[in-house]
């Protein structure tokens, strides 16, 4: 199946990019959720200090005192806890090489090239040659796609789970536009 490309364009992306492009993620997805069960879990621990004040003998109180607190603790730290860990596992991949296929009502991403010196489980490097790689992911232009243009990258978002992070190094202004124009 030969399928015709606006933009066809080859590129990787560094560590920094791909930390600004998750924040800018979590940042509409993931912290808002987390923010809104932050302040249930803080104010249930000011009702139960209230109730811990009001009957000192109420030890029930003070266990769930700790347990709200822990709990807004942990939705403040997860999301952050994850992308340092994704950040580091991009830092250790080095710099694979993905292309993005740009056609009339669909976006297709893949992986090029792993970076050199991946060595599979027996020890030997692995080839990283184009007819290993797999096929293309292919995006449909739907209602469920959103493009977020940021100052050094695009955030493509396939519903709110699945999001691609294109950078614009190396991409002319006229290829910008093109990927600033998908859903037009």
């Amino acid at each position: 199946m030969e399928d015709k490309y606006i933009l066809e364009k080859e590129y990787s992306i560094s560590a920094d990019t791909f930390r600004e492009a998750y924040r800018a993620y979590q940042k509409k997805y993931v912290y808002p959720k987390s923010y809104i069960f932050m302040t249930i879990f803080l104010v249930l621990s000011a009702d139960f200090i209230y109730a811990a004040f009001k009957d000192n003998s109420n030890y029930f109180a003070y266990i769930l005192i700790v347990l709200c607190l822990a709990l807004a603790f942990r939705e403040w730290y997860n999301p952050r806890r994850i992308r340092r860990s994704l950040v580091e596992t991009v830092q250790e991949m080095g710099d694979p090489v993905y292309r993005i296929g740009v056609g009339d009502g669909f976006v297709d991403i893949s992986t090029v090239s792993a970076p050199e010196g991946i060595e599979d489980e027996d020890g030997e490097e692995e080839s990283s040659a184009e007819d290993d790689a797999p096929e293309p992911t292919r995006i449909p232009v739907d209602e469920k796609m959103k493009v977020l243009e940021y100052s050094e990258f695009f955030l493509l978002l396939y519903g709110k789970q699945v999001f691609y992070i294109v950078p614009k190094k190396g991409f002319t202004d006229k290829e910008c536009e093109i990927l600033r124009n998908i859903k037009k």
